[in-house]
Formats: structure tokens, C-alpha cells, sequence
């Protein structure tokens, strides 16, 4: 569990970071703003990122049969994870590009959405991947080459969602 709490914090600060020197840089220096038409399209990431989230989690905690929070013990291939190898991070940086937009300081979604697309693919590649081939082995590898990882099969995407 104490891995866990390191991790979230590790994403919290990233996060918090981007947003409040993305928010001193706008408010402070450059003042571009987007317009309130794209903004929405924020609510809409939004609500697709956190449809995302909630149905990641259900399926890793049904199928995936967690000895802890976020520790699964089984691989899970089917559902959300067909379209995508890491829906929950994808929702995350999603979600957290959604919140840049609609707080719509240019820099602030740029500094938001370019961290943590920079930060979960790094995450993903030198920490979550290695884990999960450990765990997990020749299963893994053969989703690995079936799926991909943070860019998902749209309608596959769609059609788990709606």
C-alpha cells in the first residue's frame, strides 16, 4: 500500500504543479484565453474521462481480482482493456487535459495537457509496463502485441463507453 500512496502523490504534485504555473504564467504574464465555445468541449472530455475512469475500475475490480486497491492478480483483456491496454491512464490524462481546456488559460492547457501526456507515457513505459510483464509474463506479451497502450481503438472506445 505504501507504493500506492507514493505513486498518487507523485501524480498529484505533477498535476498540481502544471496547473498552478500554468495559472501564475496566464494570469501574471501572457493573459491568452480560450474561447468559451472550446472550453466546452472541456466538459465533454470531462464527462467521456470520467465514464472512462468509473468503467476501467469496475471491470479491474470484477475481473481483474485485486489483492489491494490497484494490485490485480489476473490479467484483464476484455471490455475497455480490448480497446486499450491502459484505459485508466488514458482517462487520467484525458480528464486532466478536459480540466486544462475548460479553465481556459492558454498556457495552462498547454503546460497541463503537455506534462501529463509526458508523464504518464514515461510512467507507463519505465514503471507500469515492466510491472505488469513481470506479473503477468507470456500473457502479457501477447496482449502487449494485440493492444495498444494509451492510444485507443476508437470505435472500440465508443462502443464500450456508449
Amino acid at each position: 500500500m505504501e507504493k500506492i500512496k507514493k505513486r498518487l502523490l507523485l501524480w498529484l504534485i505533477v498535476i498540481l504543479v502544471s496547473l498552478l504555473l500554468g495559472l501564475y504564467i496566464d494570469l501574471s504574464f501572457l493573459g491568452i484565453w480560450i474561447p468559451i465555445y472550446l472550453r466546452l468541449i472541456g466538459l465533454i472530455g470531462i464527462y467521456i474521462s470520467m465514464k472512462l475512469l468509473k468503467l476501467s475500475g469496475k471491470i479491474l475490480k470484477e475481473l481483474g481480482k485485486p489483492s489491494e486497491w490497484g494490485w490485480t492478480t489476473k490479467l484483464v483483456t476484455n471490455g475497455i482493456y480490448e480497446c486499450i491496454r491502459h484505459p485508466h491512464h488514458f482517462g487520467i490524462g484525458l480528464s486532466i487535459t478536459s480540466i486544462g481546456l475548460l479553465i481556459g488559460g492558454l498556457t495552462t492547457f498547454a503546460l497541463m495537457t503537455i506534462t501529463i501526456w509526458i508523464f504518464t507515457i514515461l510512467f507507463l513505459i519505465k514503471v507500469e509496463e515492466k510491472e505488469l510483464i513481470e506479473k503477468f509474463n507470456g500473457e502479457y506479451l501477447k496482449y502487449k502485441k494485440n493492444t495498444p497502450m494509451l492510444l485507443p481503438r476508437l470505435r472500440c472506445l465508443a462502443r464500450e463507453l456508449f
